[in-house]
């Protein structure tokens, strides 16, 4: 039977496992922190598509002028790219339907946000469809 941990040697392992468990409380309340603003933000973006939806219902007679005033800066291709994007098509799938890459749509996407002004899929579809900006 090996004898007993000298005392010192009892306080330095409380001390590291306390130490440890800070570090997990600490890493998962920044993970809680990062899940709530990922949450905000998809929230936000549900309530931009709503807005939209609604705004769609009252005026059924949407502006095709604005609509085109929007898209003309897009070329050919990414106004294809975003017609997938506002179906809800993922990268991948968006790539798979256009015979393109995935980098290639993310080359795309990042041009489409630069020329409309945006900085997430949600908002470039909400401004291409004219209710936006």
């Amino acid at each position: 039977m090996p004898p007993d941990d000298p005392p010192e040697w009892r306080h330095f392992m409380a001390r590291s496992s306390d130490r440890a468990l800070d570090r997990a409380i600490t890493a998962l309340l920044h993970e809680a922190v990062e899940h709530s603003r990922a949450m905000r933000q998809v929230l936000n973006q549900v309530g931009q598509l709503a807005s939209l939806r609604i705004n769609m219902l009252e005026s059924s007679d949407s502006s095709e002028s604005t609509l085109t005033e929007v898209l003309s800066p897009l070329t050919k291709r990414e106004r294809e790219v975003l017609e997938h994007l506002a179906r809800g098509y993922s990268n991948k799938q968006i790539g798979r339907s256009l015979g393109i890459s995935e980098r290639t749509v993310k080359n795309h996407l990042r041009n489409i946000f630069t020329k409309l002004g945006v900085g997430d899929r949600t908002s470039a579809v909400v401004k291409a469809l004219g209710r936006m900006g």
